[in-house]
């Protein structure tokens, strides 16, 4: 997480208005994701396993602005 509050002070500092940072923790067979929102931290209690990797690339690309 203290990646995220990095991330969250990096754009502070270049004037960019992010308002939340979303992060991943991965084992590479496990995943986690979490999302910073000002000082809350959101963590998501399901642990995704790689057999569904439909499901966490959906979740990625739902974090994803294009």
């Amino acid at each position: 997480m203290a990646e995220m509050y990095a991330a969250r002070l990096f754009n502070e500092r270049e004037g960019n208005r992010i308002t939340e940072i979303y992060g991943v923790v991965t084992t590479g067979e496990i995943w986690k994701f979490l999302k910073l929102s000002g000082e809350r931290v959101q963590v998501d209690l399901v642990e995704y396993f790689l057999n569904n990797v439909d499901k966490i690339l959906g979740i990625l690309a739902s974090g994803v602005s294009i």
